[in-house]
Parts: structure tokens; C-alpha cells; sequence
């Protein structure tokens, strides 16, 4: 509920910041870009603040998720709007923290382009494996992957599962391959559905 709170107070400061540019904003929806897709935790979030963010402005407020490169694409993308209050982005650590420093070239500036309105959460990440890998603790884990190197793989959806996975393969000395996905939701799916999906 506090968060909740804070989300609506955020919303009446970026309403009334804006109403002193031009007292018709909003005078049209409001788009807010995901970096990721339908489903993941940032969509989910997004989904709840629009409702509320629209009931606030009296205005319609759109969720359009456009994954990519670790967020990276809708970051670009918000980057090139127009500064008018109608492109809104629910950035994670991904776009702003880590991609400047994975990629060569993300065509914009974490800093310069964006300006932040509020912080919505933070979350713990959560190493999962299938039922069918003996591995119950971390240990045993690493235990199996060094007993069937070159036999596991590992997939992240954003770039605090890319971090967190080579950093578990480089501490331990891991073969594991990393499977990159555009999303956490269908990552996680096919680590559900076992060994027979790849």
C-alpha cells in the first residue's frame, strides 16, 4: 500500500509539473514502455500503476512491451520520443545499469536522456532448477554441473540473470551454456518443462 501511494503521489507531482508547461496535459493516452515482455514482473508492475495512473490523470494509460536486448531496444526507443509526458518508461537496472556496460553501442545515454520520476521496488533473484536435476541446495548444483560438464544450460531473461549466471559459472569453473530469452516468463517456462523442451 505504501508503494501504492508513493506511485500516485509520483503521478500527481509528474501531473501538476506538467499542467504548469500546458494546462490540457494529459489531452491524450499515455504510453508506457516495457522492456520486457507480457508477464515478466516490470509488465506486471506497469500494468497496476497505469490503472492507477489513469484513474489519477482521468486519462488512458497504455502498457506496450517492447523486449529486446536486455531492454536495451525500449530504452532506445523512449530515448527518441518526444519529451511531452505521453512516452513513459518502466525501467529496470537492466536498460540503465548493466547493457551500457554489455554492449558496445546502446544508442542513447542511461543518464542524459531519461529523467526519473520514483522508484517502484526492487526484488531478490531466484536460481530454479527442474525437478528432474538431483540438485537440492546450490552445492549439489554445482556438484552435478562439474560431474556433466558441457550437459547443463542455464536461461535469464534480463541482464541480472545474465550477470548472475556467469558469475556462478566463473566462481565454480562451471561448462554451463547460457540461453538468452527477450523475457523472464518464457525462460522460466521452458526450465519448467525440462530437459525434453530443448
Amino acid at each position: 500500500m505504501k508503494t501504492l501511494l508513493r506511485i500516485l503521489i509520483a503521478a500527481g507531482a509528474l501531473s501538476f509539473g506538467l499542467a504548469a508547461h500546458a494546462d490540457t496535459y494529459p489531452s491524450k493516452p499515455i504510453t508506457i514502455i516495457v522492456p520486457f515482455g507480457p508477464g515478466s514482473a516490470t509488465d506486471t508492475i506497469a500494468r497496476v500503476v497505469a490503472q492507477h495512473l489513469g484513474a489519477v490523470l482521468k486519462q488512458s494509460v497504455v502498457v506496450e512491451a517492447r523486449p529486446g536486448a536486455n531492454g536495451a531496444l525500449s530504452a532506445l526507443y523512449v530515448a527518441r520520443s518526444a519529451p511531452d509526458g505521453y512516452t513513459l518508461f518502466m525501467s529496470t537496472n537492466s536498460p540503465h545499469s548493466a547493457a551500457p556496460f554489455l554492449m558496445k553501442n546502446i544508442g542513447y545515454d542511461p543518464v542524459k536522456d531519461f529523467t526519473a520520476i520514483t522508484r517502484m521496488g526492487s526484488y531478490t533473484l531466484m536460481l530454479c532448477v527442474h525437478p528432474s536435476i538431483p540438485a537440492k541446495s546450490v552445492k549439489e548444483l554445482i556438484e552435478y554441473a562439474k560431474a556433466n560438464p558441457g550437459k547443463l544450460s542455464f536461461a535469464s531473461g534480463n541482464t541480472s540473470g545474465v550477470v548472475a549466471g556467469e558469475t556462478l559459472k566463473h566462481w565454480a569453473e562451471l561448462d554451463i551454456l547460457h540461453v538468452p530469452y527477450k523475457s523472464a516468463p518464457p525462460a522460466l517456462n521452458d526450465v519448467l518443462a525440462g530437459p525434453e523442451c530443448r
